[in-house]
């Protein structure tokens, strides 16, 4: 790759990373992209020529953040054991808080593009296809049958699962370089 084509990579990233930053902390809808662009300190003509809209770098960062889903929707097929699977689950997703500074940030934006209304109606049809809560029901039901994992309703046991990570997502997000838990500390709410 040349300097001229790294270097406007670098700048997309840029755009990527400081959109990500303003739509956490201030909100999709109350970040404009004269807000972005200032932030980058350039003019909004020159971030039209990365993106075509607000709403094309939040499909963009969406696109990213379901990169990770997808990784963490493959583990389901690991053949360890299910409270294994949860364990090795949650490893990942910490560990990438730590390891991708844009990890945390982009589950918390998943989450709010799951819960406002003023959402565009992509990125909201995007995140609806990726419920991890219901995609590991049936993780939690052969791990009951196991009597590995405690007895209780699957759905409330893989949302108390879910919540801890989005939790800490939330936390490590707002307070960069702060202490993640290990994956096996979450895996333990399920253990019987």
């Amino acid at each position: 790759m040349g300097i001229r084509a790294e270097q406007k990579e670098k700048r997309r990233q840029d755009i990527l990373d400081s959109s990500l930053d303003l739509f956490i902390h201030k909100g999709f809808s109350a970040t404009s992209v004269r807000d972005i662009a200032g932030r980058l300190k350039i003019s909004p003509a020159l971030l039209f020529h990365y993106f075509e809209s607000k709403d094309d770098i939040l499909v963009e960062l969406l696109a990213i953040a379901l990169g990770g889903v997808q990784m963490a929707s493959k583990m389901l097929e690991d053949k360890s054991t299910p409270l294994k699977t949860f364990e090795m689950i949650a490893q990942v997703i910490l560990g990438s808080f730590t390891d991708y500074p844009m990890s945390a940030p982009l589950f918390l934006l998943v989450h709010q593009v799951s819960v406002y209304d003023s959402m565009p109606a992509k990125a909201k049809e995007l995140v609806s296809r990726a419920s991890a809560v219901d995609a590991t029901i049936p993780l939690i039901l052969e791990g009951q049958a196991k009597n590995e994992i405690r007895a209780g309703d699957p759905f409330a046991l893989s949302l108390t699962y879910w919540s801890a990570i989005q939790g800490i997502a939330e936390i490590v997000a707002i307070t960069p370089g702060c202490p993640v838990p290990e994956g096996e500390w979450i895996a333990a709410i399920l253990k019987k």
